[in-house]
């Protein structure tokens, strides 16, 4: 049965997921509503899991290295794996309404981008190239839960400052634990980026010497460059401020990484469908269809 598993499955249950939780703000506090909340999130993760495992089996790679559909997949499965980890500490918190419309971006936009194996993944430097897609999604996810942690900040602040009574099903941390959290993730976001970028460079240019080569003129590439250079400065405004202003940390941290999320998700799919003029080792254009499509071939019949 779960060999059958398609995106809509896990999709439709975390569409239902959050909308339970819209409900959870908007009503009283109701016990069965986060039962509920927990068990479609679970089922959807548990689909999720299966599609991705048949994913890996169908292309005889792991999911960060065969595809950009997979690789959001994976991305969109880590925070709904932090979302129901962080829901067994505490029940209470309400970071689904945060989080779910993040994951559900994320499902939606691998409709849109290529789903073909990436035939640059040469079996020579494999191994270097899932430590790079691993850390650029361990460094993405940060950059997410930056950006959640901040918006939960600036409405506790909002909310402390005029006294704002929201319903019984709507709870978030202190200010002080939001900034916490924030500084924490932001730390963890930048050398994750960093390394992870820097094994990139390496790859690309033990690619360029190959039959195969890519160009640093990549959109990917310059994205990913963009992303780095704005979490550096960020990690060192904060490091260098010695009075921090929280609230304009916050600010600063959801609009940068608001704007960055926005902005990657956004290149993944213009480079995708070939909207951009531009040959990304990220998608199946940087070749000619024929030669994927007969490497395709291969990997099914053996």
């Amino acid at each position: 049965m779960l060999s059958n598993v398609t995106v809509f499955c896990f999709m439709a249950s975390y569409l239902v997921a959050f909308g339970l939780e819209l409900a959870r703000f908007l009503r009283k506090k109701n016990k069965f509503i986060r039962p509920l909340i927990f068990l479609f999130s679970f089922a959807g993760l548990v689909a999720q899991t299966a599609y991705i495992f048949n994913r890996a089996q169908e292309t005889q790679l792991p999911p960060l290295l065969s595809s950009s559909h997979d690789w959001l997949i994976v991305f969109s499965w880590l925070l709904v794996s932090i979302f129901l980890f962080i829901n067994l500490i505490d029940e209470q918190l309400s970071i689904g309404l945060f989080l779910f419309p993040l994951v559900l971006v994320l499902v939606i936009s691998s409709y849109f981008v290529d789903s073909v194996t990436n035939p640059l993944v040469e079996p020579a430097i494999r191994s270097w190239a899932l430590l790079h897609a691993s850390l650029l999604v361990l460094g993405g996810v940060g950059i997410a839960l930056c950006f959640v942690i901040s918006a939960m900040y600036l409405i506790q602040h909002r909310r402390l400052k005029q006294k704002q009574n929201f319903s019984e099903g709507f709870h978030l941390p202190s200010l002080a634990k939001l900034s916490r959290l924030n500084r924490g993730a932001l730390m963890i976001s930048a050398p994750l980026l960093t390394i992870g970028m820097g094994i990139g460079i390496g790859l690309g240019v033990y690619v360029r010497k190959g039959a195969q080569s890519i160009s640093f003129y990549d959109p990917v590439i310059i994205i990913y460059e963009i992303v780095w250079a704005v979490m550096m400065i960020s990690v060192i405004f904060i490091l260098r401020t010695k009075q921090l202003n929280q609230k304009h940390i916050a600010q600063l941290t959801i609009w940068t990484g608001g704007l960055l999320l926005l902005t990657f998700i956004g290149i993944q799919i213009l480079t995708n469908v070939r909207v951009l003029n531009f040959d990304s080792w990220h998608s199946h254009y940087s070749v000619p269809l024929q030669e994927i499509q007969g490497e395709s071939a291969e990997r099914i019949n053996s």
